[in-house]
């Protein structure tokens, strides 16, 4: 019996052993709906006076921070790309007459903030600042697209999906 045992342990130990020596496996990307809530996406489009001009398009992307973790930075990941945000508070005009969510020209003004200055509570606008060289982590796949990323210093990458953008009227420039 003691010669049939032994070759036994010794594999469950070489297992065991191989078992732990495996590669960590990347961390996995995370849906961040319970630290944020997409309240609007919109784009908007510039004709530039000019006809050697070309005209330029801008994201607009509305949230609610709903945590007490702080965000570390914002980027989209669109299907042209992925690039960090620039940040801003948005405090809803005096004059606005429009319902709580209902988004639009001259809804909200907007006061450029860093990502540690973000309260829970808060409403921020993102939008995507392309030309940057981010590197793309390595746990978000190339399929991940229209989305949010971002992260705390708690938390590994996170996201909110956006499943559509408003088309908004296009601005002519004289």
């Amino acid at each position: 019996m003691r010669k049939t045992a032994l070759p036994i342990i010794a594999g469950l130990c070489i297992t065991t052993i191989s078992a732990c020596a495996q590669t960590k496996k990347t961390n996995t990307v995370q849906s961040g709906t319970s630290y944020a809530k997409l309240l609007e996406c919109a784009e908007q489009t510039t004709l530039p006076g000019r006809p050697e001009m070309e005209p330029t398009t801008t994201k607009r992307i509305v949230l609610v921070w709903k945590s007490t973790s702080k965000p570390e930075t914002f980027v989209w990941r669109g299907e042209d790309g992925w690039t960090e945000c620039t940040i801003s508070k948005v405090s809803k005009n005096k004059t606005n007459t429009k319902p709580k969510y209902q988004f639009g020209e001259n809804w909200y003004t907007t006061t450029n903030i860093s990502p540690e200055k973000i309260r829970k509570g808060d409403t921020v606008e993102l939008i995507p600042v392309y030309g940057g060289k981010t590197p793309v982590p390595e746990a978000i796949t190339p399929q991940m697209t229209n989305r949010l990323f971002f992260k705390t210093k708690a938390t590994t990458w996170l996201y909110v999906p956006v499943k559509s953008c408003i088309k908004r009227p296009d601005i002519a420039m004289p």
